[in-house]
């Protein structure tokens, strides 16, 4: 019969997964309908890149297969806080649970973290060695994809176990807090309005495990990644492949940093209303800053498109109009069902894709 603490720990990752999960719906129905066939393709051609580093020399192939292993352990690292969340770590410290249990429920957690990938190598490497490709040598191969799997869980276990054994104190994120104001000075509308938003919405999205800070960053350094090349690409498939990643990463960002702004309304609705401001104009002032990161992705676009004249032609005039337009709708409208979000999502990516391929028509 399992310990208790490896119960646990079961349960609480599976509720973890099954939030997480939830967390995507939305975003996975608008990935598998705008990029579906390279979704399959992406999965189909997960197990390659070991199964082809086994077929270099020894020394190299160990590194390369190092590398891929220890970068198929970074979604770990990022759903370490979701399984084991710090509240439940601060819990679990004060338990006499031994080394060994706490080791037992770390590698029962990361079995079922790696298992998917575990799943998606067999597949992927079935496909490969029944293709035959005149570079595989299978036994290697298949050698080589299991050495990375075995690397990716041991670095989870890793992952796990630092976790809850080397979280900050609470100390620690108290002295990080800066300490209240012995009064409030008298502030004109707009500067007030600046502060609760930047004290209400921008700070909370980054402290302790809220990661909405952290993932629009990560979309917006996406963004502009995609759309300073794109202005640039040569006319062909890499044009239109950058296209269609700018036009969805602008749209998804604004997507979700108003989802998150409303969550975080939802949050505070209850609190504001008691105290002693107008919160609409504070609620409208978070709902419009949601649209800035996707607007910044937009200026870059437009001024690439200055340097090749692209505005003067009617398809880089709609191209802007509806990117603006695109932005101010998902925030604008007040109220959605998933369904019609995900649904209005999909169809400004298609817009903005098809119109962006015409660009240079």
């Amino acid at each position: 019969m399992a310990h208790a603490y490896v119960t646990f720990r079961r349960r609480l990752a599976i509720h973890a997964f099954r939030r997480f999960g939830a967390s995507l719906k939305s975003s996975a129905e608008i990935m598998l309908l705008v990029f579906a066939q390279v979704v399959i393709g992406l999965f189909a051609l997960v197990a390659l890149p070991p199964m082809y580093a086994a077929s270099q020399a020894p020394l190299q192939a160990i590194g390369l297969l190092a590398a891929h292993g220890l970068a198929m352990a970074l979604p770990a690292l990022l759903l370490r806080k979701r399984v084991l969340p710090l509240d439940v770590v601060y819990w679990l410290r004060r338990l006499p649970v031994p080394p060994s249990t706490q080791f037992a429920a770390d590698a029962l957690v990361a079995a079922m973290m790696v298992g998917p990938l575990a799943l998606l190598y067999a597949v992927s490497a079935t496909v490969w060695v029944y293709q035959g490709p005149d570079w595989l040598l299978p036994v290697r191969g298949v050698l080589g994809t299991l050495f990375s799997l075995l690397l990716t869980y041991a670095c989870t276990v890793a992952v796990l176990s630092l976790r809850a054994r080397r979280a900050p104190a609470s100390a620690r994120w108290q002295r990080r807090l800066a300490p209240p104001p012995v009064r409030y000075a008298a502030r004109q509308w707009r500067s007030r309005v600046f502060m609760l938003w930047h004290r209400l919405f921008w700070l909370p999205f980054w402290r302790n495990e809220n990661m909405v800070g952290r993932q629009q960053s990560l979309l917006l350094a996406a963004g502009v990644g995609a759309a300073l090349p794109w202005m640039q690409a040569p006319p062909g498939v890499a044009r239109a492949v950058l296209a269609l990643v700018t036009s969805a990463l602008m749209v998804l960002l604004t997507d979700r940093g108003d989802k998150a702004v409303r969550e975080q309304i939802a949050a505070l609705r209850p609190l504001m209303a008691a105290w002693p401001l107008q919160a609409r104009s504070v609620q409208l002032a978070a709902r419009a800053f949601a649209l800035l990161p996707a607007l910044l992705v937009l200026a870059i676009v437009f001024g690439g498109g200055l340097v090749h004249g692209v505005w003067a032609r009617p398809a880089g005039r709609a191209y802007l109009v509806l990117g603006c337009v695109a932005q101010v709708l998902l925030v604008a409208i007040p109220r959605f069902t998933p369904r019609a979000r995900v649904g209005l999502v999909v169809v400004q990516i298609l817009v903005l894709t098809a119109v962006g391929s015409e660009l240079w028509q």
